[in-house]
């Protein structure tokens, strides 16, 4: 099974300056292997966060193939790389488009990164766009661990859920 990079749209009641109840509306990007995955994520990237009351409102399969993160920057831009390919068969020469997100400081700075990244591979390729996108986080599913996990073992009840950090039985 292949997995896939899902961008999720929340919306949720925040506290503004004032204090009133404001509604917003955010957009996240994880990976998964199905929209089941990707909505049981998101849940528990919510609660988490403490986001509550929300409603998960769109989920949506990208064509992304890759998200770069560089920890210094936290605005988001969708690239698209066009690479040359030679059918030698047919003797004619083939462009395939891929995305990647890459975070940066600005456009500038993302085609930058995104040349650095692709002159590294080795392969023919020409940057016909770089795209700002409003996501607000990203959560790969290698960097994400959510604040309990099932302990379930030969001493343990499998209905016990520990809490990974007190180590103490919430559930």
């Amino acid at each position: 099974m292949k997995k896939h990079w899902f961008n999720c749209k929340v919306s949720y009641m925040k506290p503004d300056s004032e204090g009133t109840e404001t509604k917003k509306t955010e957009q996240f990007v994880l990976d998964a292997y199905t929209y089941t995955e990707a909505e049981t994520r998101m849940v528990e990237v919510l609660e988490s966060e403490g986001i509550r009351p929300f409603e998960i409102t769109q989920i949506t399969k990208t064509t992304l193939i890759e998200v770069i993160r560089f920890a210094e920057c936290d605005k988001w831009f969708r690239v698209k790389i066009s690479l040359s390919t030679v059918d030698e068969s047919k003797g004619v020469e083939k462009e395939a488009n891929q995305y990647i997100l890459i975070s940066a400081t600005d456009v500038r700075d993302a085609y930058d990164k995104a040349s650095g990244h692709m002159n590294a591979v080795k392969v023919g390729y020409i940057i016909p766009s770089v795209v700002y996108q409003k996501i607000s986080e990203v959560f790969p599913l290698e960097e994400w661990t959510p604040a309990t996990t099932s302990m379930i073992g030969e001493d343990s009840n499998p209905q016990e859920v520990v809490d990974v950090q007190t180590g103490e039985i919430i559930a």
